[in-house]
């Protein structure tokens, strides 16, 4: 299991049901494909909602339509903002100096914990998948694509 330690919030990875998986207090990942992220920020018209949900798809190698936001509910402990001392707060133009490390680090270890999660059910070492496109692919899968299509097409 990784672990993760961010100055404004720190959560243990947890089922949230069947189809879902949290890695932590701002990132849930749906059996769908739909990742939710927990938006400690108000959007005031500076693009804090679409900036913040970029960092987390590029993190977690997705499309940004593969993001939602919602809004985090009232709790300090883990969505304070750190530049503003702690409090649950938007000003000071500052959401994206606030999340820039820890989001991205957020969804760096979203990413870990799936490609890691993959790898065991494969029996296969984590260094040797990564993850593409919203899925993670093992170098065994890609030389086969590849010689698959490589090989000649049979005739008519």
């Amino acid at each position: 299991m990784l672990s993760l330690s961010l100055p404004f919030g720190n959560g243990e990875a947890e089922e949230t049901g069947a189809d879902s998986f949290r890695a932590h207090a701002f990132i849930r990942i749906g059996g769908d494909g739909r990742i939710v992220l927990t938006m400690p920020y108000v959007e005031m018209g500076q693009g804090t909602y679409t900036s913040i949900s970029m960092l987390i798809a590029e993190e977690l190698e997705v499309d940004l339509k593969q993001v939602s936001v919602e809004h985090a509910p009232p709790n300090e402990k883990l969505y304070g903002n750190p530049l503003l001392g702690g409090i649950q707060a938007t000003g000071n133009s500052n959401a994206i100096r606030a999340a820039w490390q820890p989001l991205r680090e957020a969804g760096a270890a979203a990413r870990t914990m799936l490609v890691a999660a993959a790898a065991k059910e494969w029996k296969v070492d984590p260094a040797s998948c990564r993850g593409q496109s919203g899925e993670v692919l093992h170098a065994l899968t890609a030389d086969a694509s590849n010689i698959a299509s490589l090989s000649p097409t049979p005739p008519a």
